[in-house]
């Protein structure tokens, strides 16, 4: 299991970033990874970010590993896909 304070980092993240949003979040169970969706007037952006990337990282590192990854970016160019956070970058379009 996560530690909740590590998805609470993620989240500041994501609120810092999309400042007007609301962030939803959940485990997904079967991908070993914690979802994340930014729900916007306009649209929807979507992140998974793997337990291995959350284990691996201190609470106070997350968002800067986060921005250096630039995760805020590929979510605004890629509204529709999923953007997967791992412990070496990002993917896009996993199965």
């Amino acid at each position: 299991m996560v530690d909740e304070n590590k998805i609470k980092a993620v989240i500041k993240y994501l609120q810092a970033e999309f400042p007007e949003c609301e962030i939803e979040t959940w485990p997904v169970e079967q991908n070993r990874a914690h979802h994340f969706r930014i729900v916007q007037t306009k649209s929807t952006l979507q992140a998974e970010i793997s337990e291995e990337f959350l284990s691996g990282h201190d609470t106070s590192s997350i968002p800067d590993k986060l921005r250096k990854f630039t995760l805020a970016e590929h979510l605004r160019e890629l509204p529709s896909d999923v953007v997967l956070v791992t412990s070496t970058g990002l993917k896009l379009d996993y199965d």
